[in-house]
């Protein structure tokens, strides 16, 4: 370093040119940085924050304690058997069966004949549309008649509007007619829809029944089942309780290597985290001395992997021509 009141040479040593961070011609203000490894400084910044955050979440990292087992109760013994459930859902199944067969079979007899009520409305409709048919035919008769007899224009127009008239009633009676059709249909429809109805009552009620047999049969096999696991229970208890002293002696000990190897490894990254802040500490940085203006800086000089400069800075900022 070189100084007099108005000029300040600095010779400095990098390892690479681009950690010059002036260049010539710029302002300075004191403290400012002038060399600096900076990206070697990222790189460990960013290797100490990583190392950081490791530590941080191995710390909050919860290392659960075994559970120490509890006595299990004691054997209770088995209540005595009984299927009076089973028995009485039969009782019931058989039932329903039987009064949905006899339903059946009541309205059997009914349904295959069709309903004499609308069957009745159907022939009545029917006879109408012949009738207005038949005044129909007898009003076009009388007409061509007419026609052919000449006879006055005015009373033609009257019965050809009567016509007219019969003819409309015909359509309301073919209407009718065709209305009344279809409920015949339809009510035989609904007839045989009742009887297949009827029908897949009784096979529910039979399926239900063989259900609820079925249940009878597996409950007594259940049973069975049940009073054998609990003559084996007794002696598997026994094994159980070893078991679970064993397992627990086990958890022991692995939770006590898992809290070992956790301080182990907090060490470790403690020690990761020192060596990268010494390295920080260890990156040189030249800053400037006071404020001023970079008159020039000469040009590098490669010694050994290393280059060096001088750096000329003056308290007079030159002024513009």
């Amino acid at each position: 370093v070189q100084s007099n009141q108005r000029i300040l040479r600095l010779t400095i040593t990098v390892d690479a040119p681009d950690h010059l961070k002036i260049q010539q011609g710029e302002t300075i203000k004191r403290g400012e940085v002038i060399a600096d490894n900076s990206n070697e400084r990222d790189r460990l910044a960013r290797q100490r924050k990583s190392v950081k955050l490791q530590i941080a979440n191995l710390s909050s990292k919860k290392i659960p304690k075994p559970f120490k087992p509890k006595n299990p109760p004691p054997l209770s013994p088995l209540p005595s058997a009984n299927f009076l459930e089973e028995n009485s859902a039969i009782k019931q199944a058989e039932l329903k069966l039987q009064q949905a067969k006899s339903v059946l079979e009541s309205r059997n007899q009914i349904l295959k004949y069709d309903n004499p009520q609308v069957r009745a409305i159907a022939e009545e409709a029917e006879a109408a549309l012949r009738n207005s048919s038949e005044k129909v035919i007898e009003q076009e008769e009388l007409i061509k008649n007419m026609q052919d007899m000449r006879l006055d224009t005015a009373v033609l127009r009257h019965e050809k509007a009567k016509l007219l008239q019969l003819q409309g009633e015909q359509e309301q009676k073919q209407s009718l007619l065709d209305q009344a059709q279809a409920k015949v249909q339809f009510a035989a429809i609904e007839q045989q829809q009742e009887i297949q109805r009827l029908e897949t009552t009784v096979q529910l009620a039979e399926s239900n029944l063989q259900i609820e047999r079925s249940r009878l049969e597996s409950s007594k096999n259940n049973r069975q089942l049940l009073e054998y696991r609990a003559s084996l229970e007794a002696t598997e208890r026994v094994e159980r309780e070893n078991q679970s002293k064993l397992s627990f002696s086990q958890q022991q000990q692995r939770y006590a290597q898992s809290v070992r190897d956790k301080e182990y490894q907090l060490a470790q990254m403690q020690l990761s985290l020192t060596a990268v802040d010494d390295k920080l500490s260890q990156i040189p940085v030249v800053r400037s001395p006071r404020n001023g203006y970079i008159r020039r800086i000469k040009p590098w000089v490669g010694r050994n992997g290393r280059y060096t400069t001088t750096i000329t800075i003056t308290s007079n900022i030159p002024k513009p021509e």
